[in-house]
């Protein structure tokens, strides 16, 4: 009897042990999610811009994806997606974002084996906004100066990070 109490107990403690490491770990995952897509003219092709705003001014994590193919061969073309690590509403209306600089790199799109490499002298950054403006800034890093800072129209997608537990869907 005092052993069947016993093994009763440690199961109970297991299944509870094992219910507790569950919770934590589901509210360590996210859930990634896109919420808003401009066109290069600013207009929303999906979701609702709002919520993007609800979701830079609640703090959660933000992620932009834009793309980009060549004028005359629009089979070749490259999507990059990055992390906002610096995040702009101006006027309640328009969401900007900056990525990190990153090492330049130099797609070989036309070979029978795609292959992508570093140019280790050059460095860039983007700064994207939901309505449409992008601007790019390059440098070489040997000479640290300023190559090019180029303004141009973008479509962007915007990714919204939320926690399992969170309530701000």
């Amino acid at each position: 009897m005092k052993k069947s109490i016993l093994l009763i107990l440690i199961l109970m403690t297991l299944i509870a042990c094992n219910k507790l490491y569950k919770t934590d770990n589901e509210n360590q995952f996210s859930n990634w999610q896109l919420i808003f897509k401009n066109d290069k003219n600013g207009n929303s092709i999906f979701g609702e811009k709002e919520k993007l705003i609800n979701a830079v001014r609640n703090g959660n994590s933000i992620r932009v994806g834009w793309s980009s193919q060549r004028i005359n061969d629009t089979t070749k073309s490259v999507e990059h997606f990055a992390a906002a690590k610096f995040l702009t509403i101006s006027n309640g209306k328009e969401v900007f974002a900056q990525i990190d600089p990153i090492i330049g790199q130099r797609p070989d799109l036309d070979s029978d084996t795609l292959s992508i490499n570093f140019r280790e002298s050059f460095r860039w950054s983007i700064l994207v906004g939901t309505n449409g403006f992008s601007d790019r800034l390059n440098i070489d890093t040997f000479k640290d100066s300023v190559v090019s800072h180029l303004n141009r129209v973008t479509e962007v997608s915007w990714f919204v990070e939320y926690r399992n537990n969170s309530k701000s869907h």
